[in-house]
């Protein structure tokens, strides 16, 4: 994860805490929002190379801010949805928005997920 730009959006003060502090650790260059608003205004501002994004966000979802991000010009970047919440709607709506990797929290600790990032982006170049 060297080098990577990576932008995580959730609205939980722990998760942006711990995963923030796990992907910094890891060599990755990190940037939080807690709300849609900025998480999309970061978007707007740079390229990212891997965009970690909660589902339930205040007032829209994560989702919602894949599809907005994907219509900014330039490179898209590795997109995963971390939820609570998987169900076949959730599955169906990540599909469609072609997101990469749809992560349920409650399943993996923290260094969990990170491991599961790192491995899907070393297996994607």
């Amino acid at each position: 994860m060297h080098d990577k730009k990576v932008l995580l959006v959730d609205d939980d003060a722990n998760i942006i805490t711990t995963l923030g502090k796990l992907l910094t650790d890891a060599g990755a260059q990190v940037e939080t929002a807690t709300t849609y608003d900025a998480g999309l205004a970061l978007f707007k501002s740079k390229p990212f190379d891997l965009a970690i994004l909660d589902l339930m966000l205040p007032q829209h979802t994560g989702l919602e801010l894949v599809k907005a991000a994907k219509e900014l010009p330039g490179k898209h970047p590795f997109f995963v949805i971390l939820t609570n919440s998987i169900n076949a709607e959730n599955v169906a709506d990540a599909m469609e928005a072609n997101v990469t990797m749809f992560i349920q929290k409650a399943d993996h600790d923290p260094a969990q997920i990170i491991d599961m990032v790192q491995k899907r982006l070393q297996q994607l170049g």
